[in-house]
């Protein structure tokens, strides 16, 4: 026992040892070992200037000075200041927000800490070549830095280290492997910059903002270049992307004063076509010439845009292939685009994609259910829309300080407003004008809230709904196999004509907006029944008969049906429908071929394997062999249980 107590005893000691302050002339030291201390500021608020030294001496102790504390002299008056060799680390906010002026810093330092020299009025720095690391925003402000010096031995640059600093050269030196994002951001002064052999990494938002910034060689072993890492640099004229660059990020070069592209030749991730970057399949466009390009066909094998590949370009008209589906994050924001086709395949827009452009009149593809946040926010000569009647959503800022504007909504459903909090964030801020809708629709958009900003006019013709649909939206599948036809039956409750024997049927996954669908073998195939008023969609196999998926348990699942399928009498058309449906692993039956459920096996059941095969029900219990597919062989096998074969 009075070993253990003698430990404690020790250990207690050594940790008010280790905590022990004093004060040598104008500097506070904290111990941090046997024969270390840091500095933890000033003795007090009256020191303008401070000269650390190699080692401090107290009660016969002498200690090394190793580093600067956290916030050691945040908001101080020190106006000068000099850091020995023998301190490796400027902790945390070291100097956050002091007066300094003049700095000189050692070799021996290791780690220029975040937010340490955060300082407004440093002018110079010259960094030793022993610093590993430059912390996070470590010059996050200081606006008269005018004169930055690095050495080799360097190895990172962190976030956001020279935030809006107005350095107006820099040399980054070989040693250095990754500037984090938004290292140089708005550093508006930076004229040349020089990189060498060895960056590898090149941060989201490195260099945006730098206005002044004529261009960089990039080196041959960079990987990746961040989003927006060179953003509104409009000097700008030209990028080269090195073999080694296997990752672009959103927005690189936008806004820039590009004219021409450079790639490797040996890059094997991306590709130019006609002077325009695509990933190497040619799938998605990854971005424009900024300057010089005034109208552009994206080729067929396209299917999507890049986040801001046109944003802030010359490019007036643009025409879109059938194969697109997805148009990302400002991806012609503040262009000079007039003119661009919307492909009905298209099932998501990106947040502002449009904001700022020249449109005038825009028809909106009835497969991209939502408008998103500020989509045609800023287009003040937009003046016409047409709304599809599958728009389930218009988000914030959506076509925000548009002033007067034409809308022609095609449902009878009114797509809802979505929640917001400031009167900016209204999806309809500072626009004004009319909205014409179906006959009898007034009442809905009225209650939507559309008239507050527009006057809601009834057109002449209604359109078609069905009465109800199988499955319903909301269903729950069941069954053994996880095997689901693609087949949906609507009733309608007066006679319709068919419109399209072949429609535009989508399932999609989970959302609305994936740009990948669940297809058939063959097509999708329409058929009305003999009373007019049952419409049967299903996708056909090789042999015409229904075609079913594997679902997967609690997954949600849309069908995707488009408009027009059908017309009454007075020649009004069906709407845009979908509909969600979700697969459970349901029971065996107790009576193995009891198709329909009643217990027993007969020549019902028969029946229901064929109206299986005919599309004209989904049962999947129809599968009685179990091998994916309803046809012949489960006929003949319902017809062998019945004969107790």
């Amino acid at each position: 026992m009075k070993k253990i107590l003698l430990t404690f005893a020790v250990l207690a000691g050594l940790s008010a040892a280790a905590q022990a302050t004093f004060t040598v002339g104008d500097l506070k030291y904290v111990v941090t070992g046997d024969n270390t201390v840091e500095v933890a500021g000033a003795a007090n608020n009256d020191v303008m200037s401070i000269d650390v030294p190699l080692t401090v001496e107290n009660e016969g102790t002498t200690y090394d000075v190793t580093a600067i504390g956290d916030e050691a002299f945040r908001w101080s008056k020190i106006t000068s200041a000099v850091i020995p060799s023998s301190v490796k680390v400027i902790k945390h906010g070291a100097f956050n927000g002091a007066d300094l002026v003049s700095l000189t810093l050692n070799e021996g330092l290791e780690v220029i800490g975040d937010y340490s020299l955060a300082c407004k009025n440093l002018t110079a720095i010259d960094v030793p070549s022993t610093v590993r690391s430059i912390g996070g925003s470590a010059f996050f402000g200081a606006t008269s830095l005018a004169q930055v010096t690095l050495h080799e031995g360097l190895k990172t640059i962190g976030k956001s280290s020279f935030y809006k600093v107005p350095v107006t050269t820099l040399d980054i030196p070989a040693s250095v492997d990754s500037i984090y994002a938004t290292a140089f951001l708005f550093c508006n002064k930076l004229e040349t910059v020089t990189l060498h052999e060895g960056l590898k990494y090149m941060g989201d938002g490195a260099f945006n903002g730098c206005t002044v910034l004529k261009g960089m060689t990039l080196p041959s072993t960079l990987t990746y270049i961040g989003m927006e890492c060179f953003l509104g640099n409009t000097l700008m004229e030209n990028i080269y992307i090195g073999a080694g660059v296997k990752e672009l990020g959103q927005s690189f070069m936008a806004k820039t004063g590009i004219k021409q592209i450079n790639l490797d030749e040996n890059n094997p991730y991306y590709k130019l076509v006609d002077g325009v970057l695509y990933d190497i399949t040619g799938q998605v466009l990854y971005a424009v010439p900024m300057k010089g390009l005034a109208a552009y066909t994206v080729p067929e094998s396209t299917y999507a845009i890049y986040g801001g590949a046109f944003w802030g370009s010359e490019v007036a008209t643009v025409t879109l292939p059938e194969s697109i589906t997805v148009i990302d994050d400002y991806a012609f924001c503040q262009s000079a685009l007039a003119n661009i086709n919307l492909p009905e395949g298209i099932t998501y827009f990106g947040e502002q994609a449009f904001a700022a452009t020249q449109l005038t009149e825009v028809v909106l593809p009835e497969n991209a259910p939502y408008i998103q946040d500020g989509q045609f926010a800023g287009c003040t000569k937009l003046k016409k829309v047409t709304l599809p009647s599958s728009i389930l959503q218009v988000y914030n800022h959506a076509f925000s300080n548009n002033g007067s504007m034409t809308f022609y909504a095609l449902g009878s459903k009114a797509p809802e407003i979505m929640d917001y909090y400031e009167d900016y964030d209204d999806p309809f801020y500072n626009v004004s004008g009319t909205i014409y809708v179906p006959k009898g629709a007034k009442a809905a958009y009225q209650e939507a809230g559309y008239h507050y900003y527009f006057t809601i006019v009834e057109g002449d013709a209604t359109t078609v709904l069905p009465v109800a649909t199988s499955p319903a939206d909301g269903d729950t599948i069941q069954n053994m196999s996880g095997y689901v036809p693609m087949s949906v039956t609507l009733t309608f409750d007066e006679p319709v004509e068919l419109l399209q024997a072949n429609p535009r049927v989508h399932i999609r996954t989970n959302y609305l907006y994936v740009p990948t669908d669940i297809t058939p073998d063959d097509q999708w195939v329409a058929s009305l029944s003999g009373d007019q008023k049952t419409l049967t969609v299903y996708g056909a196999d090789l042999d015409g008969f229904t075609c079913q998926f594997k679902a997967q348990e609690n997954t949600d699942y849309y069908f995707s049906l488009p408009a027009g399928m059908v017309k009454n009498a007075a020649g009004e058309e069906s709407e845009h429908i979908f509909i969600r449906f979700n697969y459970e692993k349901g029971e065996t039956p107790a009576v193995p071929g009891d198709v329909n459920g009643n217990g027993s096996v007969g020549v019902e059941d028969v029946n229901e394997v064929i109206n299986v095969m005919l599309g004209t029900s989904q049962n999947a219990l129809a599968d009685v062999d179990g091998n994916g597919s309803v046809g012949i062989e489960d006929v003949n096998a319902v017809i062998n249980i019945m004969l107790g074969k």
